[in-house]
């Protein structure tokens, strides 16, 4: 038994600490905010103004959704640098109004950059009640880099002085940014990335770069990283809660798979978006949480409270309404349910909330009063049984749940 303790010790010791969750206040979502560049702004080769990012924010927004209720407000701007974005925090902590080209010169020339920094009041408010601040920073920083590579015959001592020039400017405006987001909200969680290196090394396919160029390279980012861990250990001796997460090391090795470096761009895939989302999930929950395998013939998945709904029958699409097996979803809610046989009448409760549906009525009810409804309950034959499904959007909204759904993991949650 002694022996079985102590190794149980011993592996509890040696086991990575799992950070603490941010909380969000009580009876409110957890509040996301995210700030930086075109990697917290999503964008991938080929998007348009019209585009719906799905980047490594977006990600750790669903993981949130795991966890319990919660929003986002995303303010990446694209070829933001780090100095852009101290100028945006500082304007929005002193409560200016600024344009891009006033924190960064040629940042209006971007897509949404203008109306981005037009929301500093917004973003100062946004900042102030979140719970959760997450931002990449910095690549458009040492982007020049690699362009001076091509252009000019650098030495691998050439490159380490402007390296290290880029990097002792990049740091202290970095630590300067967080503590703006920390003067306006002591209490948020601050995560953020350090940078990967998009360039592979040299090779019979790739020769942009020098062994030694690629090994200052590799050396910076490690530099780099551990400049960003010296200083999320100061501001945690200062009792602040700031985190940095690890991205350089998953990418290594992996940039033609991750990122469109082949095609000249140094942004990530999706592959690579996911391997941020999983190193951001990790550094901010411990865990990833993959959507649960969808059910054959199923439209979507349904996550009530953080649990996936689980049972014979399966959600339903119909009239582009989503419908859920009644028995199902009110078990799932932890909801009271009364069924009349006579009226065909299914009544749902849930608190001080109750709802009534009759099956093809397009009428509901809720607490006593009567609500359209778009579309009715059904009675749909599964083998022998008559299976009733009550329309998600209606039950939710008149039981006071809220409904997000996720179309890129086709997952729909359901607080409540």
């Amino acid at each position: 038994m002694s022996t079985v303790n102590a190794s149980a010790i011993a592996a509890a010791q040696t086991a990575p600490a799992v950070p603490a969750a941010p909380q969000a206040k009580v009876n409110q979502p957890l509040h996301i905010v995210a700030v930086g560049d075109s990697l917290t702004a999503g964008y991938e080769l080929g998007m348009t103004v019209k585009s719906i990012p799905y980047g490594y924010v977006e990600r750790v927004y669903e993981q949130a959704l795991y966890h319990g209720d919660a929003e986002l407000n995303n303010y990446g701007i694209i070829a933001l640098k780090s100095s852009g974005l101290k100028g945006l925090l500082d304007a929005a902590a002193a409560g200016k109004s600024v344009t891009a080209e006033q924190i960064q010169p040629n940042l209006s020339t971007y897509p949404l950059a203008d109306e981005t920094v037009a929301k500093s009041a917004q973003l100062a408010a946004d900042l102030k009640r979140a719970d959760l601040v997450i931002m990449t920073i910095g690549g458009n920083d040492f982007l020049s880099l690699f362009d001076e590579i091509k252009a000019e015959s650098l030495s691998a001592d050439q490159l380490q002085a402007r390296l290290d020039s880029h990097l002792d400017s990049y740091v202290p405006t970095l630590e300067a940014s967080i503590r703006t987001i920390l003067s306006l909200n002591p209490k948020a969680t601050i995560v953020f990335a350090d940078q990967y290196l998009p360039v592979p090394p040299p090779s019979i396919i790739n020769k942009a770069i020098t062994e030694e160029q690629y090994k200052v390279l590799t050396n910076g980012v490690e530099k780099l990283r551990s400049l960003a861990e010296a200083l999320t250990g100061k501001l945690k001796q200062e009792a602040y809660d700031v985190r940095m997460v690890d991205v350089s090391e998953p990418f290594l090795g992996n940039e033609f798979t991750y990122t469109y470096i082949l095609k000249g761009d140094i942004h990530p895939k999706q592959s690579g978006y996911d391997v941020m989302g999983r190193q951001f999930a990790d550094g901010i929950w411990g865990e990833y949480r993959d959507p649960a395998t969808l059910q054959a013939g199923a439209p979507l998945r349904v996550v009530v409270n953080g649990k996936d709904l689980t049972g014979a029958n399966k959600p339903v699409l119909k009239n582009n309404t989503t419908f859920l097996p009644m028995r199902d979803i009110t078990n799932a809610l932890h909801a009271t349910l009364a069924w009349d046989g006579r009226t065909r009448t299914a009544t749902v409760t849930s608190g001080s909330n109750k709802v009534a549906f009759t099956i093809g009525a397009t009428m509901m009810k809720v607490n006593g009063q009567s609500v359209p409804l778009e579309t009715p309950a059904y009675l749909q034959q599964v083998g022998g049984n008559s299976v009733t499904y009550l329309p998600l959007a209606a039950l939710s909204k008149g039981l006071g749940y809220k409904v997000v759904y996720r179309k890129p993991i086709a997952t729909v949650f359901i607080q409540g």
